[in-house]
């Protein structure tokens, strides 16, 4: 069976997790095992006891830096995570999906991987582009927009040429 990781930071109510929800969803219809990666946040949110009923697997930990040693089933969770994304990630899973351009510092360093998707779920309304170019370095990576509408934001504030990973339009609304 085909395994994807779903990388996101929460599982509240939002447009970002109701993405998380509809790939894991998706996947599992189309005989996929997905796995979602919360990272840095170890609270029970909106969708995890969906996710449970559903069997979908959901995973919390760090993959940074351990910042104390006061729980120590954590810790090891954590090295355990880490030590997998980084060296096993490729072997493992058949693609990792990192949902919203804020969480790529959680994974570009952290999950090497030759088919890392990059999902963007936000307009410059909600916030600056300010991203780093290296966000966009790696031919391997694909980042997806979800309207027209991102890549033009993206376009006019970084310009075409900062763009090395490949760039799909994946729209979520029929009407955009």
């Amino acid at each position: 069976m085909r395994k994807i990781l779903i990388v996101n930071g929460h599982l509240v109510i939002g447009g970002a997790e109701k993405l998380v929800y509809e790939l894991a969803v998706f996947a599992r219809k189309n005989n996929i095992a997905p796995t979602v990666l919360i990272i840095d946040n170890y609270i029970r949110e909106y969708y995890d006891p969906i996710f449970k009923q559903k069997k979908i697997k959901v995973v919390r930990t760090r993959l940074s830096a351990i910042r104390n040693f006061r729980a120590p089933l954590k810790m090891l969770r954590s090295m355990y995570w880490s030590l997998r994304l980084k060296y096993f990630a490729n072997s493992v899973y058949d693609s990792v999906h990192v949902i919203g351009l804020h969480n790529i510092y959680r994974a570009k360093d952290f999950i090497n991987h030759s088919n890392r998707f990059y999902w963007h779920v936000t307009n410059a309304a909600q916030g600056a582009y300010n991203y780093p170019e290296s966000y966009f370095d790696n031919p391997n990576d694909t980042l997806v927009c979800i309207n027209q509408y991102q890549e033009n934001e993206l376009d006019s504030h970084y310009g075409n040429d900062v763009f090395k990973c490949k760039r799909v339009l994946f729209p979520l609304f029929l009407n955009d």
